[in-house]
């Protein structure tokens, strides 16, 4: 039916704040991807890095929800 890029599409044009999640949970990953690189992290560091790991979860049901509902509403329409 449709592949994920356009679902993604289909969400951004249904849901104007889906682009923000999207932007949002990419800077969020670059952070982490970042932090887990390192050799060592102080023990505030690994509180902040499980915090964002959850918000970028969270971000991503978020975003999974929009598509789904944007996904259901292109279905109506045909």
């Amino acid at each position: 039916m449709y592949r994920d890029e356009n679902l993604k599409e289909l969400a951004r044009k249904k849901f104007h704040h889906f682009a923000t999640l999207e932007k949002k949970h990419q800077e969020l990953d670059d952070i982490i991807d970042k932090m887990e690189r390192k050799t060592y992290l102080t023990p505030t560091e690994e509180i902040e890095l499980e915090k964002m790991k959850k918000e970028r979860l969270r971000l991503r049901d978020e975003m999974v929800i929009l598509i789904k509902k944007a996904q259901e509403a292109a279905k109506n329409e045909k």
